[in-house]
């Protein structure tokens, strides 16, 4: 009987764990990107994105007094490019994975438990950069310069505007 128990609770903790990275829409985390079969091209765009050396010459230290929220979609071209980009430099840079929110939407750009609502979501990827709480700035479906001088030009308060910027 024990061992009926412990080989049904290990098959439930199987089950649970690998649903986890089936959801299509709602909040994830960067392991669900590595791993997800949703997510299959992450990993090699990860890899093979070579970081400009702007990032490892200028001091980001700014970076730190930020939150980040990332709205993506796992079938959206931009979203697999820059998404896994943006992640790397983010490593690269010793960010904490517990200042960055994951958002999957739907292809209309929502979720169901509305996560975007009051986000004006209008492109994805849409990486929001916030400080207590209040957005500070925001990239759009893809950068203006490069990721790497849009972060820095954001976190130094340097007027940047994202492409789709109108006044």
């Amino acid at each position: 009987m024990k061992k009926i128990i412990y080989l049904l609770t290990l098959s439930f903790i199987a089950c649970t764990s690998s649903e986890k990275y089936l959801i299509t829409e709602g909040e994830v985390d960067i392991d669900y990107l590595f791993n997800s079969p949703n997510t299959a091209w992450f990993q090699k765009n990860y890899e093979s994105y070579i970081i400009d050396d702007f990032a490892l010459n200028e001091d980001f230290s700014k970076l730190n007094e930020y939150n980040i929220e990332i709205f993506m979609n796992t079938r959206c071209h931009d979203s697999e490019r820059e998404v896994p980009r943006f992640l790397k430099i983010l490593n690269s840079l010793n960010f904490s994975n517990e200042n960055i929110r994951i958002v999957l939407l739907n292809s209309e750009k929502k979720t169901a438990d509305g996560l975007e609502i009051g986000k004006e979501i209008t492109n994805t990827p849409t990486i929001i950069f916030l400080k207590n709480s209040s957005e500070e700035n925001r990239i759009v479906e893809f950068p203006y310069e490069n990721l790497e001088k849009d972060i820095y030009r954001i976190i130094n308060n340097m007027g940047y505007k994202n492409v789709y910027y109108s006044e």
